[in-house]
């Protein structure tokens, strides 16, 4: 008996991406522990479906192939609106800390990276695939983690990408397990119970979360100037190999264009409406990890499954050093100090939301901690992607020499 093939084109690629999140959704409420791990919607279900499709192609019965142009312009909506978000003035004027988790967030990259090309050389892997394990997956999440994966060096590495999704996936569940108890404990030390009585201001800072808009007239001008950095960023990327002989991946150069962008227009003092941009990415992320979860290999995923947990332990241990030796000092061992230090092993490990949720936990039960939100939400909204993005480069271009 031949396999059926289903060869998706790209409106078939989209209803299968938003019929996969809409099953994810479910799943998150069927199963409380994916809601509390804050497992996106598109993993969840991306998971199920692919390991389901991968039993059916094991069989014999069934062949999926997903339409790839749909996926690329997808991956630079998402990187271009990450760039329109590295406000750099405002980050300049956060305050130390801000800076601090800054500061944190550069130890983070070195260490991650250094951990997962250390322990894939342990393991007799390249070096290269090591960046898979490291700030690519955990500090970048599944984003960052497939958009590396699709283009070279990483798409001639074999179980790269499922590498990359499973580091990625580790790093959500452990940064919700791990952020908590760790800063639970530094509340306990030093002056983090001195801080007097607890603040009434909003965890939210103002200005940084807003109900989201809906109104044409705001997602026009933003889809303007979203495809207006697609259309440019390939000049971008000309200049680069053409004066530097760099060779930069697509979705790098929509995020460096963006970059320019907003600055100029933050300069001129004509801000672009980045709350709309960063919903429109978010869309194109949760579309684009949905159809990339699709294709996931669950073979190459089970046999690099002992060096994925290795890392993962690595990782931990590496991150939480870095918060309480960096954002726990540098902030002042306080309760501030100690709910960002909570709130980067969230989202140095997982994602934003990850540490999001840790602080939000912790304000409920020690009380309020504006800076710690501040510093964080700032910081890690406005410069980790890029400053991942232009190290994970260098480093494929030194190991590549």
């Amino acid at each position: 008996m031949l396999p059926v093939t289903l060869e998706l084109n790209p409106a078939w690629t989209l209803i299968a991406a938003l019929l996969t999140i809409e099953l994810g959704k479910r799943l998150n409420r069927w199963l409380p522990w994916l809601e509390r791990g804050n497992i996106p919607p598109a993993v969840s279900a991306g998971l199920l479906l692919s390991l389901l499709v991968a039993i059916a192609r094991s069989a014999g019965w069934l062949e999926i192939a997903v339409a790839p142009e749909v996926r690329g312009v997808l991956l630079l909506l998402f990187f271009a609106s990450l760039g329109f978000a590295a406000h750099l003035g405002r980050l300049a004027t956060a305050g130390m800390a801000a800076l601090a988790v800054c500061l944190a967030v550069v130890a983070a990259i070195a260490v991650q990276n250094a951990i997962g090309m250390l322990l894939a050389k342990s393991f007799g892997q390249p070096a290269t695939l090591g960046l898979f394990m490291g700030s690519m997956a955990f500090l970048g999440g599944h984003g960052t983690a497939t958009a590396w994966a699709g283009i070279e060096p990483g798409r001639s590495l074999a179980g790269a990408f499922e590498i990359g999704i499973g580091s990625a996936t580790l790093g959500l569940v452990l940064g919700g397990l791990v952020a908590g108890p760790v800063a639970t404990r530094l509340m306990r030390h030093g002056r983090a119970q001195g801080t007097g009585p607890v603040s009434e201001t909003s965890s939210e800072p103002e200005g940084i979360a807003r109900e989201p808009a809906f109104s044409s007239d705001r997602w026009l001008p933003c889809l303007l100037w979203l495809l207006l950095c697609l259309a440019l960023s390939p000049w971008l990327g000309q200049a680069a190999a053409r004066h530097f002989d760099l060779s930069l991946p697509g979705f790098l150069t929509a995020l460096l264009t963006g970059v320019v962008i907003t600055n100029i227009a933050d300069a001129l003092r004509r801000p672009l409406d980045t709350e709309v941009t960063d919903l429109i990415g978010t869309v194109a992320l949760r579309l684009f990890l949905a159809i990339a979860l699709l294709t996931l290999d669950w073979i190459a995923l089970l046999q690099h499954l002992p060096m994925l947990l290795t890392v993962a332990v690595a990782q931990v241990v590496g991150i939480v050093v870095i918060a309480i030796g960096i954002v726990f000092l540098l902030m002042g061992r306080d309760r501030d100090a100690a709910t960002a230090a909570g709130g980067f092993i969230g989202f140095g490990l997982g994602a934003m939301p990850v540490g999001l949720a840790v602080m939000r936990r912790l304000n409920a039960r020690f009380g309020d901690a504006p800076r710690a939100m501040l510093a964080i939400t700032l910081a890690a909204s406005l410069f980790p992607d890029t400053a991942n993005a232009l190290a994970l480069t260098a480093l494929f271009a030194w190991l590549g020499r």
